[in-house]
């Protein structure tokens, strides 16, 4: 078989012409990124700021984007965006249409009885049932940190359906018609 791109009757495997010319650039970095529209979720939260003030508990339609860097593999791909979508999507779904709470904060005391889940911040008091709350790994329920906690958890739904470890990671989170919080990952290659 020829290959029409370097017009030697060789592999499939053999470079393009434009990643030849890439080769020899400095440095070079693939990305993809993803940005769809079922890639949002609504939920419900209260952030503290200031030291001691304390948000009333409001919601957001929060949107989510993704950009990942790393090689080419066999097919040319960074990722496979359906294997991206479909690992982001499940993520959302986890989050959409619950009250999210941090369970990491000093003063906001959160615990589940199994039938409901209980958050305190000094005198005030909030009653969930269980199954509606979202307890996170984080601080504070800020953009920004729940943006860390989608990558964190995109890294292990990645790995598990056998994607490579990408060089770069960056997930944004849009709680309000673009005020995105944002996080960005580097792994050593």
């Amino acid at each position: 078989m020829t290959d029409l791109r370097s017009g030697s009757a060789d592999s499939e495997n053999a470079p393009s012409r434009t990643e030849a010319t890439l080769a020899v650039a400095r440095r070079q970095r693939w990305w993809v990124s993803l940005e769809k529209e079922q890639l949002i979720f609504s939920a419900a939260h209260f952030i503290t700021f200031a030291g001691d003030v304390c948000e009333r508990i409001h919601g957001h339609n929060y949107r989510v984007r993704c950009e990942i860097a790393g090689p080419l593999d066999e097919n040319r791909y960074v990722i496979d965006f359906i294997l991206l979508r479909d690992a982001l999507l499940e993520l959302t779904r986890q989050l959409d249409h619950h009250v999210l709470l941090p369970a990491d904060h000093p003063e906001i005391r959160v615990v589940d009885d199994g039938r409901e889940v209980t958050a305190t911040f000094r005198e005030r008091r909030w009653v969930f049932p269980s199954e509606d709350a979202v307890i996170l790994p984080v601080a504070n329920t800020t953009a920004e940190l729940i943006a860390g906690w989608l990558a964190e958890r995109l890294l292990e739904k990645l790995a598990e359906r056998g994607a490579a470890r990408p060089s770069a990671l960056r997930i944004g989170v849009d709680e309000n018609e673009g005020q995105w919080g944002i996080v960005e990952l580097e792994f050593d290659a």
